[in-house]
């Protein structure tokens, strides 16, 4: 048993410093597209909420970027000099988050201390787009997708929840008689 003990004591204090810098969450998250916009001419029309979810793996490279895999895709957003402080974006009218929403989120930091990593890339049926992914409170992000396909502007909200247990475990209601738990 002490052996045991002490197998997993080494365990636990070798991977710790493994964790110390990566203060963000990691794994499998299900994502949604929250809210959005699409501007022309200086007139905003509201996205109607896209209530499809979709599942994301999000890991951290050694240089601090951030490695998204979604729908068969691999994007890799790097780290934002200045983070919050580095974008400005215009929520005025819409449901979006605003930069003090975030701040709020986040314990009130300034934003220069608030982590963002970005990228621009080409997005199927968009084409280039910026993405920006922020943390969204301990254990969550936001980011947003913008475009400008034509002569307008396309503004899309994301949240990645953080994904708890397997996504495929069978519901199981207060109502259920099978006794089966496995």
């Amino acid at each position: 048993m002490p052996r045991l003990f002490a197998a997993f004591l080494a365990v636990v204090l070798l991977a710790a410093p493994l964790q110390a810098g990566n203060d963000h969450p990691v794994g499998e998250f299900r994502v949604i597209n929250s809210s959005g916009f699409v501007e022309k001419d200086g007139v905003r029309e509201e996205l109607q909420t896209d209530r499809t979810v979709a599942i994301a793996r999000i890991s951290r490279d050694t240089d601090d970027s951030i490695i998204v895999e979604i729908n068969g895709s691999t994007i890799r957003l790097h780290t934002l000099k200045d983070g919050l402080a580095a974008l400005d974006w215009n929520a005025r009218g819409t449901a979006m988050l605003h930069k003090a929403d975030i701040q709020a989120l986040m314990n009130d930091r300034a934003p220069a201390d608030i982590p963002a990593w970005g990228s621009e890339l080409d997005w199927p049926g968009l084409g280039p787009v910026q993405m920006v992914l922020l943390p969204f409170g301990l254990s969550a992000y936001t980011g947003f997708l913008v475009s400008y396909p034509g002569d307008k502007t396309v503004v899309r909200e994301m949240v990645f929840q953080q994904v708890f247990g397997p996504v495929d475990r069978p519901r199981v209601s207060a109502n259920s008689h099978t006794g089966d738990f496995e």
